[in-house]
């Protein structure tokens, strides 16, 4: 189609991942990609070393690095979303009651639609400096840092009692919180090879299900403490909440690891793998933690913005969808809110299963625009027809329980997430590019919590027309506009082209040039280290014998 699919092979043999609407690698991987690696997402440049070590030894590296790097960060997106989400739940606890959480605190209107909101100011504005501080310190000393900060602030909005009180320490939970999702899916990067990050991205988000699903049982269950110790049941909910990741923080710096290139958890063998696994434009350690010329080019490129505002569109919808569906269950769908929350929580424990599912099918297939655009479409009919039901102000021949079933559907927008950010990282080359580019992409997910909570007043309650109308539009434009990224990508490689005479950034080509270690390079770096460590020795034994006086008899 007009020289495209030349243009894509083009770029791609250089190392450029593009992408494509083949709705055939929606279902089936291209066997043909696995036997040209210029079609693979994972693109080996030439310059990169010749593989010397096993297939098998891959595979038990990257198992090892599930246990090492994978597990502790869902551990520590489950706490986070679970100490970040929580407000919808407690929302409902004694509702109508002088205990509930918006009589306790006097909130009227949009107010705690603000305290829902104003979190995610402090994360948009942090997300780049949060990626930089991982980069400069590791995951190993920095997720654990974040965790005691946030979880004590969480343990403090138990304490709060006026409204002032509450948006306060919403704020400056946003501060360590800016840290979790970007860091983790940079720190991500520095471990696994692109085609295989969905399934991991996938497995990470699902954390994000668990623990919105584990939140509304757990918010049943501390319900029943109401009144206990003096405290209303929203108190005991943050207080315990909070204190889970201050336990949890020591046990995860001893399980995660630094970067390949340095890590002790790691055999040499591991780490020589670890690192020569990658092609050029991965994300190293030796790559240039912050480039201005870096920052501007990726600032420079539609596809930046396109892929931004698309991904914005999309987590709108999610994020109201998760804030509220316990509120939309009970006002809405007329459910008691012991049912509201768990009705909520059987949406996302099923929601777990299919995040696992389609992110591993994405890695399978090496495919991401069919597996963002196919989920989104099919959360439509929900938010369709519950603004059919919101426009006609009646049931009609619906029940509330097939009202609830079209929930699994609506959430399907968030099934849509690991694909689009293992997209966005594939399409980013070197520590500077991830870092900038990455907190990016993920600024979409913070300012749609910022916008998402405010579509469904309380003012638009019982029926929320306006709210579920918007959904439906806003998942419309989001799968035109992602569809055409692959578009932009190429027209910005082929101007690369023009330019400098390379479709990959020069940044990226510069940082490969001190980032792989050849086997002879590596047995040379052993022999001067063990020289240099002998020529210590002996200049010590030199020392030694100068300093000891002459005796005379």
């Amino acid at each position: 189609m007009f020289g495209w699919q030349d243009a894509k092979k083009a770029v791609e043999a250089e190392g450029i991942y593009v992408g494509g609407w083949d709705p055939r690698n929606a279902v089936l991987p291209n066997r043909n990609a696995r036997h040209h690696v210029a079609n693979r997402e994972d693109t080996l440049e030439h310059a990169a070393t010749v593989q010397d070590w096993e297939a098998d030894e891959e595979r038990r590296l990257v198992r090892k690095l599930d246990t090492r790097v994978l597990l502790p960060c869902c551990i520590i997106y489950f706490l986070a979303y679970l100490d970040r989400a929580n407000m919808g739940f407690v929302k409902i606890l004694q509702a109508g009651k002088p205990s509930s959480f918006e009589e306790t605190l006097h909130l009227e209107g949009a107010d705690f639609n603000w305290a829902v909101s104003v979190t995610y100011f402090m994360v948009t504005v942090l997300l780049i400096p949060s990626n930089l501080l991982m980069k400069r310190f590791s995951g190993k000393f920095y997720f654990p840092v974040i965790m005691v900060l946030w979880g004590t602030i969480v343990m403090c909005i138990g304490a709060v009692h006026n409204k002032a009180g509450l948006l306060a320490a919403r704020f400056f939970l946003g501060v360590p919180e800016s840290g979790v999702v970007p860091a983790c899916i940079m720190y991500f990067s520095f471990w696994y090879k692109p085609h295989e990050r969905a399934w991991r991205i996938g497995i990470f988000h699902a954390a994000n299900a668990l623990a919105s699903g584990v939140g509304g049982f757990l918010a049943v269950a501390i319900d029943h403490l109401n009144g206990k110790g003096g405290l209303e049941s929203w108190r005991w909910l943050f207080i315990i909440e909070g204190a889970m990741p201050l336990v949890c923080a020591v046990p995860i710096h001893f399980l995660l690891l630094t970067f390949p290139e340095d890590s002790k958890s790691l055999t040499e063998r591991e780490r020589y793998i670890a690192v020569n696994r990658f092609g050029r434009g991965a994300t190293r350690k030796t790559d240039v933690t912050w480039d201005w010329p870096a920052f501007f080019n990726v600032m420079s490129r539609p596809s930046t913005y396109v892929f931004f505002v698309s991904y914005l569109c999309l987590l709108i919808v999610a994020v109201a969808l998760g804030t509220f569906l316990p509120t939309i269950l009970k006002v809405f769908a007329k459910f008691s809110s012991t049912k509201a929350n768990e009705y909520s929580s059987a949406v996302y424990f099923v929601a777990i299963v299919i995040y696992a599912f389609w992110s591993w099918h994405s890695d399978w297939t090496h495919e991401r625009i069919w597996h963002y655009i196919i989920p989104a479409a099919m959360a439509i009919p929900c938010f369709a027809i519950w603004t059919h039901v919101a426009t006609q102000k009646s049931f009609g021949n619906m029940t509330p329980i097939q009202l609830y079933g079209l929930a699994y559907l609506g959430n399907m927008v968030s099934i849509a997430q690991p694909a689009a950010l293992a997209y966005r990282t594939s399409t980013l080359y070197g520590a500077s590019e991830q870092a900038i580019g990455g907190a990016t992409a993920v600024a979409s997910l913070s300012i749609a919590s910022i916008i998402g909570p405010q579509i469904f007043p309380s003012t638009d309650a019982p029926w929320y027309l306006p709210g579920f109308a918007a959904a439906s539009s806003t998942i419309a434009f989001t799968i035109i506009s992602f569809a055409s990224l692959p578009l932009w990508l190429l027209w910005e490689a082929k101007r690369r082209k023009a330019k400098t005479g390379h479709a990959m950034p020069l940044r990226a080509i510069e940082d490969a040039e001190h980032s792989t270690i050849s086997a002879a390079n590596l047995a040379l770096l052993r022999e001067q280290n063990a020289l240099e460590e002998k020529r210590g020795l002996e200049v010590e034994d030199h020392r030694h014998i100068e300093e000891i006086p002459d005796t005379k008899i």
